[in-house]
């Protein structure tokens, strides 16, 4: 057994550094999305339907504004900046920080004078939107710091801050709701987010220490001009999953959000394990690109994309399950829209494996162009849906829009690139059985031996395939 489990991690430290930082970075993933598990019936159980609706509503306009209150500069603007200034990646932290730190104090001098004005429409009250500005002066530091851990592939310290983060955020906010009984909401969202903020001032002494304050202005105008164009971009792409709550909330109601919030946080954790998978995909997709080794980056990615997709596939057939764990049977009749809403973040992950190459080729505006004509439909298209069938029909729409955003990408990847890169036929079967499934296991939820039997069968096909 010793002699296994020596020769078990000699393998393990004769891995190559990339493919260690993306397990770790998976691994991380994994346990923060065991947290959101854990701690969304928890949620459900403390607070009313209503007030996790309200809260799904902050959450939903924090993301929102933070776009334009912080710029999106951890971005692929900063995974650029790491390319491009690769002996000077402490003054350029510290200077996106500045710039970050400039655009967050004018967002709130325009704001916060005007919201009286944007209250009714957006829900949020003075005390809330103040704790908003609070946090984007100094989530940067933190983003910053993660962005350059992925690109350098350091993973240790960040897979140890991100599990931190991920545990002391919920178990503080629960806390302040068992203390603070009468003010659930703010005990919520206070509690969760200034254990955050406090984690986020120490990264932000750390960067300004590690820079010495060496602020060069110079970085700042390619980061705004490659920004600029991405802007309605990144607010369309984050509009295309969240506009269905802020039409939900104004169609039908706090309650009617509070049950979509919990689809959508089941889609959001399969969410956040591409996110790190992507963070250290990126790397490797900018250094192909730089070779223009294209068959490498089809190699690595499609496999990953099959499995993300047997993830989609396990998460919309055992639906009854997943919200019987998270909502309870109060929100079982929630199952019905986590299909489309799942196939929708499949979808939304081909968008990635596109835009990664158009952005090493810095072409941003090619993305812009596809996710602000899809949310443009998206917003149609919910308010149609909803108006008429009410929030279960809201996932329908975001699969729709989805699809037609990767579709869109696919094809500005091909403009920029001047060829595919991927294997095309092997994701439109892959598409194609994704969309086939959001539709129609539904269909199959009161039949558990059948259920049960596909994604067995699923399984026992894959091991089969295992080598391949």
């Amino acid at each position: 057994m010793k002699l296994s489990l020596k020769g078990m991690f000699s393998k393990i430290a004769g891995l190559p550094k990339g493919v260690k930082a993306s397990a770790a970075f998976f691994f991380a993933s994994v346990i923060t999305s065991g947290i959101s598990y854990i701690v969304t019936p928890i949620y459900t159980r403390l607070l009313d339907p209503a007030v996790v609706g309200q809260a799904s509503n902050f959450m939903t306009w924090t993301h929102t504004f933070a776009i334009i209150a912080m710029f999106c500069l951890s971005y692929g603007v900063f995974n650029n900046g790491m390319l491009d200034y690769p002996d000077k990646r402490d003054e350029y932290s510290f200077s996106m920080l500045v710039l970050s730190n400039i655009i967050t104090l004018a967002f709130a001098a325009v704001v916060l004078p005007l919201h009286k004005y944007i209250e009714g429409f957006v829900g949020v009250d003075m005390p809330l939107m103040l704790l908003m500005c609070v946090m984007f002066l100094f989530q940067p530091a933190y983003s910053f710091w993660v962005a350059r851990q992925r690109y350098e592939l350091k993973y240790k310290f960040t897979v140890m801050w991100t599990v931190i983060c991920a545990f002391i955020s919920p178990l503080v906010a629960i806390l302040a709701i068992l203390i603070f009984k009468d003010h659930p909401l703010y005990a919520r969202l206070f509690g969760a987010d200034v254990a955050l903020i406090a984690v986020y001032i120490g990264f932000y002494v750390y960067i300004i220490v590690k820079s010495k304050c060496k602020l060069e202005t110079k970085y700042w105008k390619p980061a705004l001009l490659f920004n600029l164009p991405l802007i309605p971009h990144y607010l369309s792409s984050y509009l295309l999953s969240s506009s269905n709550k802020i039409l939900i909330k104004n169609l039908v109601g706090d309650t009617q959000l509070g049950y979509y919030h919990i689809a959508f946080a089941v889609s959001n954790i399969v969410n956040i394990i591409w996110t790190a998978i992507n963070s250290s995909l990126i790397p490797y997709t900018y250094a192909k690109c730089k070779e223009k080794d294209y068959k490498s980056i089809s190699n690595v990615t499609l496999p990953i994309l099959t499995a993300f997709a047997v993830m989609c596939l396990a998460v919309m057939m055992f639906a009854p399950e997943v919200v019987a764990v998270m909502g309870g049977t109060e929100y079982m009749e929630v199952i019905y829209v986590i299909p489309p809403t799942v196939g929708g973040v499949f979808f939304q992950v081909q968008y990635f494996i596109y835009a990664n190459i158009v952005y090493y080729y810095k072409k941003p505006k090619y993305v812009m162009y596809a996710s602000v004509t899809t949310v443009v439909l998206n917003f149609v298209l919910g308010y149609v849906l909803i108006s008429n069938f009410g929030y279960l029909a809201a996932g329908y729409s975001m699969l729709i829009c989805y699809l037609l955003q990767a579709t869109l990408d696919y094809l500005a990847m091909r403009k920029v690139v001047g060829q595919n890169v991927y294997n095309m036929k092997y994701i439109g079967v892959l598409s194609l059985a994704v969309i086939l499934t959001a539709v129609f296991s539904n269909l199959l939820y009161d039949m558990i031996i059948v259920r049960y039997g596909i994604v067995v069968a699923v399984l026992a096909v894959g091991f089969i395939l295992r080598k391949r």
